[in-house]
């Protein structure tokens, strides 16, 4: 009894781990398309450290980003991270495209991808320790396991820093949300989160439609105000196996 107790177990172990994504052999998903985040530039058009306090130290930045990939079902099946900073910078200053890594994830036919990026200032100096950590976890497609899947619809609906921890936590770097609210002194500056769904992905290949956005991150933390401008840009190709999707 204890015997087929064991072998059912495992039927429904294996069977569950066979839903991870990137199967081998028949059932092996076949990237079509591969979608790229490309930063353009970031500019700090007003800095929060120069506000009404006047100081001229400067924001000691962070840019985390990240790429969710899904596949046609809306099961999320990759992940890729990526990270720039924690270093300081005065009023004006414009950080442009070779500052920062590009990322990448594959879609298969039908499938989406949600782009999300989060600017940080960080004034501890543990705290910009912490974040730099995040460095060995990016530039890479991570896998999530069974137990990690979530749903296109579902992260669509989640803040912008819960779906980076989620896509850092695939990656290895595990509890990014309390090690970055546990920072003595921190602002979340801004952040944005695009969702795009096969027909959004197929205008931006067929070019009926840009992949560049433009977003504004301004606000104010104890009466100093801010202003940064990110450009970024969505590149979608096609890959070289998508000739064999079915």
């Amino acid at each position: 009894m204890r015997i087929k107790n064991f072998i059912f177990i495992t039927g429904i172990f294996l069977t569950l781990s066979s839903c991870a994504v990137l199967k081998t052999g028949k059932d092996r998903i076949v990237p079509e398309l591969k979608v790229q985040l490309k930063i353009n530039s970031l500019h700090a058009k007003q800095i929060q450290e120069q506000g009404v306090l006047g100081t001229q130290e400067g924001d000691e930045l962070a840019l985390v980003y990240s790429l969710n990939a899904y596949d046609e079902k809306g099961s999320l099946i990759a992940v890729n991270n990526g990270f720039w900073g924690t270093r300081t910078h005065q009023q004006n200053a414009l950080i442009l495209s070779d500052e920062f890594d590009k990322i990448s994830v594959p879609i298969p036919r039908g499938g989406k991808v949600i782009a999300t990026l989060i600017l940080i200032e960080v004034d501890d100096y543990k705290g910009e320790r912490k974040l730099a950590k995040i460095k060995s976890q990016t530039r890479a497609e991570r896998y999530p396991k069974f137990m990690d899947i979530s749903s296109f619809s579902e992260d669509q609906s989640r803040p912008a820093i819960d779906l980076i921890a989620k896509s850092l936590d695939i990656a290895g770097y595990d509890n990014f949300k309390s090690r970055h609210m546990n920072l003595s002194i921190n602002d979340e500056l801004g952040s944005t989160r695009q969702a795009l769904d096969e027909t959004e992905l197929g205008k931006i290949l067929s070019g009926a439609r840009s992949g560049k956005e433009t977003y504004e991150m301004d606000g104010s933390q104890i009466n100093e105000k801010y202003l940064y401008v990110l450009k970024y840009d969505l590149d979608v190709t096609r890959t070289s196996t998508s000739t064999v999707a079915k």
